[in-house]
């Protein structure tokens, strides 16, 4: 009957909301400790470093720059010269390097301390957070250390070797944070053509989707080819307004996302 086909098309629009999907119970946004207020994700790290392999390249990418770093600075100390420009661009990379071995360092369960440092620097340097700014990044630290080790005529052979690294690793994080970047904004064009109120994919009071929750919600309404779980985590971190790699969507994000604007860069 029509009544009974206008019930199923409303159950079938709200099969991802928090209140009705899978029986589940509005998320609990309240909890505090070590893991965020979202009860999830790691605070210490970013959500692009959920595997041992990106782990282990950014790392690597870091060793590169401090080594770079290290060799350019003690030559300037032991080979004193006026060169001032040049000497504070060595530690400038130097100082970059740091930083990186501090934020990638793969340590599958870093101190308290360091989650700390690792927390307030993600605020300062937000798109660490996304393989585009992580691989423009490491394309910059690239070229410095280039310019470090070959230009000043340190060692041309070591500077080569370590560029060449950076370079690709630069690359190839750019290249695939511009991919999904793609992707996630066919699916918002499909998601704002849909014309659906918010209120289809938000239960009243619930905070957020759960990363399930916002893969059914797209898959509803897209006719994108579906993200992985590994994608989604790093779409969902590209969504966040914060550093925090949590895995919820809020309503904010949500229609900051959706909203007329430029492409959201993963």
């Amino acid at each position: 009957s029509r009544g009974s086909r206008r019930h199923s098309r409303r159950i079938r629009a709200m099969a991802f909301r928090g209140d009705v999907q899978g029986g589940q119970q509005p998320l609990n946004f309240g909890g505090g400790g070590s893991q965020g207020i979202y009860g999830g994700g790691n605070p210490g790290e970013s959500g692009i470093e959920k595997h041992l392999k990106w782990k282990v390249g950014f790392f690597i990418g870091a060793v590169c720059v401090t080594l770079a770093g290290v060799v350019s600075f003690f030559y300037f100390i032991f080979n004193p010269q006026w060169a001032p420009c040049s000497f504070l661009s060595q530690i400038f990379l130097l100082s970059f390097g740091l930083l990186m071995l501090v934020l990638d360092f793969p340590s599958p369960h870093p101190y308290e301390h360091l989650k700390t440092v690792r927390r307030h620097a993600f605020k300062l340097v937000m798109f660490l957070t996304r393989f585009t700014g992580r691989g423009a990044w490491y394309l910059f630290l690239g070229s410095m250390v280039y310019v470090a080790l070959d230009d000043e005529q340190i060692s041309w052979f070591l500077g080569l070797v370590l560029t060449l690294y950076l370079i690709f690793l630069g690359a190839f994080s750019l290249a695939k944070g511009v991919m999904l970047s793609l992707h996630l904004n066919k699916v918002r064009h499909d998601i704002v053509d849909s014309n659906r109120d918010p209120s289809t994919y938000f239960s009243r009071n619930q905070p957020g989707l759960s990363k399930e929750q916002f893969k059914t919600a797209i898959a509803a309404v897209s006719r994108q080819p579906p993200f992985t779980d590994d994608e989604l985590e790093y779409v969902i971190n590209a969504l966040s307004f914060t550093p925090t790699n949590d895995n919820i969507v809020t309503m904010e994000e949500w229609l900051y996302w959706i909203s007329p604007g430029p492409i959201t860069m993963v």
